[in-house]
């Protein structure tokens, strides 16, 4: 039998991290995003993941710079509408530690990449849904996806800094 497990906007969170002037690190969510498990194992040992970002659904409570990272200088929104991510390995590395490695697109431009995701159980909620928890994170740079644009400070230091941090926290709902 197979499952589905569909994210629960409600209680996941995807988000992001940048060095910004070297001395601080500017916080952001992708506010909306979708992302099916399916998996003939309920130990998710055979998931498959699909993940769909809006990439203009970007929140860093800043609208100037929320507008910014939506333009042609970066994610390319209108152009460039999702941010897609597509597994094509679930491995267990540990109890509840997997290794999930897939293609990530952003901006059109599709690389490998290595999650790394810890599995925090299931549980049934007050109204008989089934759910399973994930916390997930990877490390990414970000011009290898054509995010490339950035200003040199007067101290030698990029405004912008290229390691991303993407970390998602979250539940799933299994649908059968």
């Amino acid at each position: 039998m197979e499952y589905i497990w569909k994210s629960d906007p409600i209680h996941s969170n995807l988000t992001f991290a940048v060095p910004h002037m070297i001395i601080a690190e500017i916080v952001g969510f992708m506010k909306d995003f979708d992302i099916t498990i399916r998996t003939t194992q309920l130990d998710f040992s055979d998931a498959k993941i699909v993940a769909e970002i809006k990439a203009n659904s970007v929140y860093t409570n800043n609208e100037q710079r929320d507008q910014h990272l939506i333009s042609p200088d970066f994610l390319d929104a209108e152009k460039f509408p999702s941010i897609k991510f597509i597994s094509n390995g679930f491995n267990k590395v540990a109890d509840r530690k997997f290794q999930v490695t897939g293609n990530l697109t952003i901006k059109g431009r599709t690389l490998p990449v290595i999650l790394e995701a810890e599995y925090t159980g299931q549980a049934r909620d007050p109204w008989g849904n089934v759910k399973a928890g994930f916390k997930v994170k990877t490390l990414i740079r970000r011009t290898s996806f054509g995010l490339t644009w950035n200003q040199l400070l007067d101290n030698g230091a990029w405004l912008v800094g290229n390691e991303i941090k993407i970390n998602f926290s979250g539940e799933f709902i299994r649908s059968n």
